[in-house]
């Protein structure tokens, strides 16, 4: 019996803890309860039920725009991981995908891509190279079948590498030497694979001339271009020896009086007296400056009339104005660029990105049917001078198109400042939080 009495003690000592741990953590549980029913009776205090069920939905409201975003950012995500994906697949097997320059045709651009298709295809199925032994490694023929698809990667490789320096050497008048080159290549590597058979099979060395082709097409191309402009400009030149006035910068002037005009007129709504009057009479200096440009303008414009040739520009600059927006405008600029850089370098914080620019017959009449039929999407409808329109590029093309203008286009905007900056911006914020993270406190 007296062994018993330590073994109650322990047994009652166990319940009386259990029970304090119970009756604490129950007493913890009614706290918290009784503080969310107080701060909701509070609530209900200072609001109505109404109030409160309007802030509820607000807030269910907020919620469900933050989960939509999430989505639509996940989406994009997914979309990048999967092409990231696809390239990874090709570098893998040997064939990195192809770098374009920005002013690259997108006739190049999906002609190399299904080209690279094809190739993929070839390697993926083991076509891209040959090897005909059964060959064996110290009496493995396991090894010695891993040491063969070693050597197939590394001619395939090389193969790969060299053709890109091939393709940069090239010009619009070398197509057949460069050929002859990647046929050359092609019996070096075989040669280097002699001890293992392999060598790069004849279905893809046609692969590779047939892409071969399309960048010696994107060449020609070039060198006709520089044909035409030659042609273009002597037009132009010609054009404004009869004109005499580039209309440009008179409507670049114009612009800046309406912009000079509206900072003193509000600035006239500040003042009284004496200062109002003075100001009054400066605005009306810049109205009479603005009404001779004008009308410099209107004879200028009516003499460009008789000669109407120039060039159509598409552009866009989606860290001034957001994606989704682009300018159409004409120049008669000798060097049509000229026109892109001044505009990018007036009073944006970034430079345009192009899209097209397409030598016309009549640019007046083509940019007018082209700001008549985007007219609905404006983005500013009481200054028609304003040619900027909340349109993609791709509609612009199909416009343009069944105008019968046929012209290069680069629907990628490559926005390079914009994106810097922003890299810039991301960089300058993750180092100001590792050094506030990094910051000892005043004191311990």
């Amino acid at each position: 019996m007296s062994d018993l009495i330590p073994a109650i003690f322990f047994v009652s000592g166990l319940l009386a803890i259990i029970f304090l741990i119970y009756g604490f953590v129950k007493r913890r549980h009614y706290r918290t309860h009784f503080e969310y029913v107080e701060s909701r009776r509070l609530l209900l205090n200072n609001n109505s039920i109404d109030e409160v069920l309007s802030q509820k939905k607000q807030q269910i409201a907020a919620f469900s725009e933050k989960v939509a975003t999430g989505q639509l950012y996940l989406s994009k995500l997914n979309t990048l991981l999967k092409e990231y994906k696809r390239k990874v697949k090709r570098i893998n097997v040997g064939l990195s995908p192809p770098i374009f320059r920005f002013d690259d045709s997108e006739i190049l651009k999906n002609n190399v891509n299904a080209s690279r298709e094809k190739q993929y295809e070839r390697i993926y199925a083991g076509k891209a190279t040959q090897a005909y032994t059964n060959w064996e490694w110290l009496g493995s023929r396991a090894e010695g079948q891993q040491m063969v698809e070693g050597y197939r990667l590394l001619l395939l490789n090389a193969f790969n590498a060299e053709f890109e320096v091939i393709r940069r050497q090239m010009r619009a008048s070398t197509f057949d030497k460069a050929s002859e080159k990647l046929i050359k290549l092609a019996e070096q590597l075989a040669r280097l694979g002699e001890t293992t058979d392999v060598h790069i099979s004849s279905e893809y060395i046609k692969l590779k001339v047939e892409e071969l082709q399309h960048w010696n097409a994107e060449l020609g191309r070039r060198e006709e271009l520089k044909q035409d402009q030659k042609k273009q400009r002597a037009l132009l030149r010609e054009q404004q020896k009869q004109a005499g006035t580039d209309i440009e910068d008179l409507d670049d002037e114009i612009a800046e009086r309406d912009s000079e005009l509206i900072k003193a007129r509000k600035r006239a709504e500040q003042l009284a007296g004496g200062e109002r009057v003075k100001l009054e009479k400066q605005i009306e200096k810049i109205k009479a400056e603005k009404a001779r440009l004008e009308e410099k303008f209107f004879r200028a414009t009516s003499q460009a009339q008789i000669t109407r040739a120039g060039y159509i520009y598409v552009i866009s600059n989606q860290g001034s104005f957001g994606e989704g927006v682009v300018k159409i405008g004409m120049t008669r600029r000798l060097e049509p660029m000229d026109r892109v850089t001044e505009l990018g370098d007036a009073s944006v914080p970034f430079r345009f990105d192009v899209h097209a620019l397409a030598f016309v017959e009549d640019a007046p009449k083509i940019e007018r049917a082209l700001h008549d039929k985007f007219h609905e999407q404006r983005v500013n409808t009481e200054n028609v001078r304003k040619e900027f329109f909340r349109v993609d590029p791709e509609a612009v093309k199909a416009a343009m198109e069944s105008f019968g203008i046929d012209t290069d286009w680069y629907m990628t905007a490559e926005a390079r400042e914009y994106n810097e900056s922003l890299l810039m911006r991301k960089a300058f914020q993750q180092a100001r939080t590792k050094s506030e993270e990094m910051e000892l406190p005043e004191a311990i």
